[in-house]
């Protein structure tokens, strides 16, 4: 099994190696070459956002586990403060950060994840009212979750196969059972791997399905208004993202390819132009760029609005950072340790990036209301710096 590896001011296009260095641009591009014609899904001429600017300040940095590659956030002892947790590569476990509902960290607690514990998710997969973890493990090839108790405690992992060399985890309600279902995309594999729940508290052995070359990571909504979830993967050697349309009983039509941006390297959904379509933005590793791929609400998708952001954009996070009701994006950037922070105007069209220092390798990052303020604020997990950064939301003071 190949893993993508990181490494510093250098650029690889093979599987095994994926590294990067470029300079941060100003420009935002499409992609049409007709003269005198903006290019497909280019945003109305004006993109300034009606929120105020954007602003964030560090107010917490701490020390998680050895390598830490994923990061995602829930309320693990429903004490009303929201929580993180990281997937650490290095010894295959999982850093829990308390959090003190003022954008800092109360306490750091290790559990049990898998070997080689690479991205993780947050879900109730069992209904009991209290967030559980779900993690990838690459050494194995395993999807491991641990049951939350509600008290920030955590049951042991229970272990279930994945696809070759997963790379990316997303729960949903893929056969409309009312149940959370699991999917992984399979960077190896080439394709995703769906996950039924059991009714018993298990899931049932994974089916695959193509999905595109090198999918690095995997997100559900309903893409085409049927009511029923899909599925849309990453692809880091296609350049596209992976479209599978659901039939409702945890089934999918076969892939459809949505372009995207050059290399991306995660993969998130939302409605960037409020049309009421669940559309999708993308990191683009080797292009240092995000990518907004708006969606027609019949599973098809525009030409992405390529963007540039830092060097080496590796994760991605959609929310309303100014709290102007339109949907923003922030992009972790490995190569340049920083964040970009994209205003969304609420039609598609985003503001040039503001960049966030951050620390050493930020890979991925999720938003989350930390202190209780009513704002998205930012946490990021930094793989060379072995540790997690909040950035606290100080918009508008």
């Amino acid at each position: 099994m190949t893993q993508p590896t990181m490494a510093r001011h250098a650029r690889s296009s093979s599987a095994a190696v994926i590294v990067f260095t470029a300079a941060l641009t100003v420009a935002c591009t499409g992609g049409s070459d007709k003269p005198g014609e903006p290019p497909p899904g280019t945003p109305p001429p004006s993109t300034v956002p009606a929120g105020p600017a954007l602003s964030f300040a560090t107010s917490a940095s701490s020390q998680v586990g050895d390598n830490p590659r994923a990061i995602s956030a829930a309320d693990f002892d429903r004490d009303g403060a929201l929580d993180l947790v990281t997937a650490n590569l290095g010894p295959g476990d999982a850093s829990v950060l308390f959090g003190d509902g003022r954008a800092g960290v109360r306490e750091v607690v290790t559990i049990p994840a898998g070997p080689a514990a690479l991205r993780n998710a947050t879900a109730d997969v069992d209904a009991d009212g209290n967030a559980d973890v779900i993690t990838i493990n690459v050494s194995d090839e395993t999807v491991t979750v641990q049951r939350g108790d509600g008290k920030g405690g955590f049951s042991a992992p229970t272990v279930h196969a994945a696809g070759d060399g997963p790379s990316g985890v997303a729960a949903a309600d893929l056969d409309g059972n009312g149940s959370l279902d699991l999917a992984t995309a399979n960077y190896d594999g080439d394709n995703v791997s769906v996950m039924l729940a059991d009714g018993s508290g298990g899931f049932a052995a994974p089916v695959h399905l193509p999905a595109g070359n090198g999918p690095a990571d995997i997100t559900a909504a309903d893409f085409n208004g049927d009511g029923r979830m899909d599925l849309a993967s990453g692809n880091h050697h296609s350049d596209d993202a992976g479209i599978l349309l659901g039939n409702g009983d945890g089934t999918f039509a076969p892939v459809v390819s949505a372009k995207a941006g050059n290399g991306p390297h995660g993969i998130v959904t939302a409605d960037f132009n409020a049309d009421g379509h669940a559309d999708l933005a993308t990191p683009d590793y080797e292009g240092d760029t995000v990518s907004v791929l708006l969606g027609d609400g019949s599973g098809g998708f525009a030409e992405p609005l390529v963007m540039p952001a830092g060097d080496g954009p590796t994760g991605i996070a959609a929310a309303d950072l100014d709290g102007d009701g339109d949907v923003d994006l922030a992009s972790a950037n490995f190569e340049s340790d920083n964040v970009s922070v994209f205003a969304g105007d609420g039609r598609g069209g985003f503001s040039a990036a503001l960049t966030v220092p951050v620390a050493d390798g930020p890979i991925k990052i999720v938003a989350g209301d930390l202190d209780g303020d009513g704002k998205a604020d930012l946490a990021v997990a930094n793989s060379h710096a072995d540790n997690v950064v909040v950035l606290r939301n100080t918009t508008g003071g």
